[in-house]
């Protein structure tokens, strides 16, 4: 394989990578934009997803196997579900310091992990793909067809989402909600409901995530450590807050590291997202895109 080839297919590789990247920053941002808070248990929102969805698609807890689509969208919608009552344990912590948000934040993302544990035990998952997995060979680049997947179903994620906040009255209250909640409140739109509303499609973004790439990694209770820092660095390259910079965020974050991968040790990968969001914090805290910052209500 020449240099060319072996960049080309890390590029491609990184953009399917990027897709979670960018499902994991997407939900980041929205929760950040509706209530001004961090979801620091993002990541392990996205792990406690991710084995929801594995207990309908691998037949985990001795329930029995259901098809792939049918898994992916449970996972999606009992995290989600979670993702509310999460909401309502969050709430009074929008309008406190940053340092009770990362406390408590953090203390969720723990209680999460300790369940999972219980539940599904520290013991890692391989997790087959849905489809039969064969390389394809373009012009010497080698890809998985798996990518093509989590690339379309991303497209469609990234497209439901921005239908659902433009063309339906609940992501119109929504986004009302994330501009001004004393107006939005005066207009009589429920606040709190949209605050729910937000953190529960943060929450069903991340297990759409973590049940993208759980076939491409090995599952476990830690998962959600390393991809929920990749998915916050990949959201402040965007502009925190700002929705299509999470996108273009993830992707051009999942392509820096696959590429950057690809001539030195995989294992440098988790150096690489700390790093990155250093420098960018240093340099560009508003993100590279030059999105504004959302600013508390």
């Amino acid at each position: 394989m020449t240099g060319l080839q072996l960049v080309a297919q890390n590029i491609v590789g990184g953009l399917g990578i990027g897709c979670v990247y960018a499902l994991i920053a997407l939900g980041f941002s929205l929760i950040y934009r509706t209530m001004g808070l961090v979801n620091f248990a993002q990541g392990n929102l996205l792990m406690f997803g991710t084995y929801l969805g594995l207990t309908f698609y691998m037949g985990l807890l001795g329930m029995g196997k259901f098809s792939p689509l049918i898994a992916f969208l449970a996972g999606i919608i009992l995290c989600g579900l979670i993702g509310v009552g999460l909401e309502r344990l969050f709430r009074p912590l929008a309008n406190l310091d940053l340092s009770y948000i990362l406390v408590g934040t953090i203390g969720i993302g723990i209680m999460l992990d300790n369940i999972a544990n219980h539940v599904w035990g520290s013991e890692g998952i391989v997790v087959p793909a849905p489809i039969a997995n064969n390389e394809i060979n373009v012009g010497g680049v080698r890809i998985s067809p798996y990518i093509f997947i989590v690339m379309a179903m991303t497209v469609l994620l990234v497209i439901g989402l921005q239908l659902f906040l433009t063309r339906t009255n609940f992501g119109r209250a929504l986004r009302a909600s994330a501009q001004d909640r004393e107006i939005a409140a005066c207009f009589g739109i429920p606040v709190n409901m949209m605050n729910a509303v937000a953190f529960a499609v943060g929450a069903g973004l991340a297990a759409a995530a973590g049940l993208l790439i759980a076939p491409m990694i090995y599952v476990n209770p830690a998962i959600g450590d390393s991809l929920g820092i990749k998915g916050f660095v990949a959201a402040i390259i965007g502009g925190l807050g700002d929705l299509p910079g999470a996108v273009i965020g993830g992707l051009l974050f999942g392509v820096i590291e696959t590429v950057i991968s690809g001539y030195i040790s995989s294992s440098y990968t988790d150096l690489i997202a700390y790093l990155l969001l250093t420098v960018i914090l240093i340099v560009r805290p508003e993100g590279l895109l030059g999105a504004r910052t959302v600013e508390k209500v």
